[in-house]
C-alpha cells in the first residue's frame, strides 16, 4: 500500500517527522521533504532516503505565509506528479499562560495546526479525489481531547485540527480517508529536564517511541474502511 506512492509530510526534519519520512521510504514509498530551518537534518533524510531506492524531493517553506504554502503544493506536483498521501505532522510547541497570551500566539498557532493544513489538504484532497485513492493524516495530539493549563492556545489550535479531520473526510468521501493520530507521550519535548513528570498521568509509564505514531499511520495508510476517525497513541493519558 506505501510502496511506490508519493507521500508529502510537513515538519519532516526532525523527531516525528524525519522518523515518518524514513520508515515510509523504508517501506518503497516517495518522500516530499517539507521544513522549514531544519536545513542539516533534511539534507541526512534527503541523502538516507536516495540510499533505499526511492524519490525524494525537499521542499523550504513557511507554512505560516499562504504563498509559500501553495508553493508547497505546486512544487509537490511539478516534482512527484501527484501526492497520494499527505501527513500534517508540522508542529510548534512552547508554554502560553493565560495572562500573557498575545494575538502573535493564537495566529501563530492557528496558522500552522489550522490554516497550512486546511489549505494543504484542501487542494491535494481535490486532486486525490479526482485520481480516486488517497490519504490524509492529521498529527494532532491527546490535550485536543484534554486540554492541560498553560497550554490553550496550542491545545485548542488541535482541536480544531481534530474538527478539520471529520469535516474533510465528509467532504472527499469515499475515495480518500482522512484521520487523525492523537500522540501522547511520545519523545520528551526540547528542552525538558523532568523526565518522569510527564509519565506520572499515563496509564503505561513510559514514552512511546516515533515508531508507536509510524505503526499508526502505517495502518491509516493500509485500511480501506476508517476515515473521520481519531486514533490515540498515548499510553493510556486519557483514561488517567
Amino acid at each position: 500500500m506505501v510502496k511506490g506512492k508519493n507521500i508529502l509530510i510537513t515538519g519532516a526534519g526532525r523527531r516525528i517527522g524525519r522518523f515518518l519520512a524514513l520508515s515510509l521510504a523504508e517501506e518503497g514509498g516517495n518522500i516530499i521533504l517539507h521544513y522549514k530551518s531544519s536545513e542539516k537534518e533534511i539534507k541526512e533524510s534527503f541523502d538516507s532516503i536516495l540510499k533505499k531506492g526511492v524519490r525524494a524531493i525537499k521542499i523550504k517553506a513557511d507554512l505560516e505565509k499562504t504563498d509559500e504554502v501553495k508553493r508547497l503544493i505546486e512544487e509537490s506536483i511539478k516534482s512527484l506528479g501527484r501526492v497520494d498521501i499527505l501527513i500534517n505532522n508540522a508542529s510548534i510547541y512552547y508554554p502560553t499562560p493565560l495572562s500573557k497570551v498575545t494575538e502573535d500566539d493564537i495566529d501563530r498557532f492557528y496558522n500552522i495546526h489550522v490554516k497550512a493544513p486546511f489549505i494543504l489538504s484542501k487542494e491535494l484532497g481535490q486532486i486525490m479525489y479526482r485520481n480516486k485513492w488517497g490519504r490524509i493524516i492529521n498529527i494532532a495530539d491527546y490535550s485536543a481531547l484534554r486540554p492541560y493549563k498553560n497550554f490553550s492556545p496550542y491545545s485548542i489550535s488541535k482541536g480544531a485540527m481534530l474538527t478539520m479531520t471529520r469535516a474533510f473526510a465528509k467532504e472527499f468521501a469515499p475515495y480518500v480517508l482522512v484521520n487523525a493520530v492523537l500522540p501522547g507521550p511520545i519523545i520528551p519535548a526540547e528542552g525538558i529536564e523532568d523526565l518522569k513528570t510527564p509519565l506520572e498521568k499515563t496509564a503505561l509509564k513510559k514514552w512511546g517511541g516515533e515508531v508507536e505514531v509510524y505503526k499508526a499511520v502505517k495502518y491509516l495508510i493500509q485500511t480501506d474502511f476508517t476515515t473521520g476517525a481519531f486514533l490515540p497513541v498515548e499510553g493510556g493519558r486519557l483514561i488517567c
